[in-house]
């Protein structure tokens, strides 16, 4: 079974904080595989390795508020971190819990095709906004979990493995490079409809434009057991009670995504 990670309080005070606005966001990054492990699943016998960070995707929804996530969270002091040193704007909001041992930045993301206007009614113009290509993939297909009585919005189970497999190559610090793959291990390993799951992929895979993109990145990575992927995934997983070869284990499942894909 999932057991709660410490960060977890600190994303329920955003989750809480920001309850206004969680129909305009997707909450994306490491926090959703840990979220289907521990509110979706069933009976998952470990949980995934997360980030301190919590990172929430923004769409092109029309939002007919009169605050923002800028002015919520300035109102409900949280901290800051400043881009630049000698300007106050962009910042990124830094939650803490009450006894301030716990922090964790809060980021948002959006694609470069959603307008800035759209985005700026919904977090306003003092937060740093990330733009990643090909965003707007997990924006359009989510589903809504239930957190702490809250209804939040997550990528499918599909997608969100699509899209790693699809950007994690594009990262340029390793250690977030392996946890992209090992999320995409996760996802495959533990989802309870896990033939289900590979299913969707490999047809995302074969409609999606960017599964040229994917297919060469599983090329590259996972063409046989001593390629990078492989063993960056057993890196991050380490030592494993349920499964003696790790490396042979997260090489069947993403070759199997891959010899489908090329029938």
């Amino acid at each position: 079974m999932s057991k709660e990670f410490p960060g977890e309080k600190l994303l329920i005070k955003v989750i809480n904080d920001l309850a206004d606005f969680l129909p305009y966001l997707v909450l994306v990054g490491g926090w959703v595989p840990y979220i289907y492990a521990r509110y979706i699943w069933k009976n998952v016998p470990n949980m995934a390795v997360t980030t301190g960070d919590i990172d929430f995707g923004v769409g092109a929804q029309d939002f007919k508020g009169k605050d923002t996530v800028s002015s919520r969270v300035q109102r409900l002091g949280y901290g800051e971190r400043h881009v630049s040193m000698d300007r106050m704007v962009p910042f990124i909001p830094i939650v803490k819990d009450l006894e301030g041992d716990l922090k964790a930045e809060v980021e948002f993301i959006t694609d470069p095709k959603v307008p800035r206007k759209i985005v700026d009614k919904i977090i306003g113009t003092a937060i740093k906004i990330n733009e990643i290509k090909h965003f707007s993939l997990l924006l359009d297909s989510v589903m809504t979990a239930q957190m702490d009585a809250r209804a939040i919005q997550i990528p499918t189970e599909s997608m969100f493995t699509f899209h790693k497999m699809l950007t994690f190559i594009e990262r340029e610090n390793k250690d977030k490079l392996k946890k992209d793959l090992y999320y995409v291990y996760y996802m495959l390993r533990f989802c309870p409809k896990k033939e289900q799951l590979a299913d969707d992929v490999v047809t995302l895979i074969k409609k999606q434009k960017e599964g040229k993109k994917v297919k060469e990145n599983l090329k590259e990575y996972f063409s046989s057991i001593d390629s990078k992927g492989p063993l960056l995934v057993e890196q991050e997983n380490g030592p494993d009670a349920y499964i003696d070869d790790v490396r042979q284990d997260v090489f069947d499942k993403f070759s199997g995504i891959r010899r489908r894909v090329e029938e």
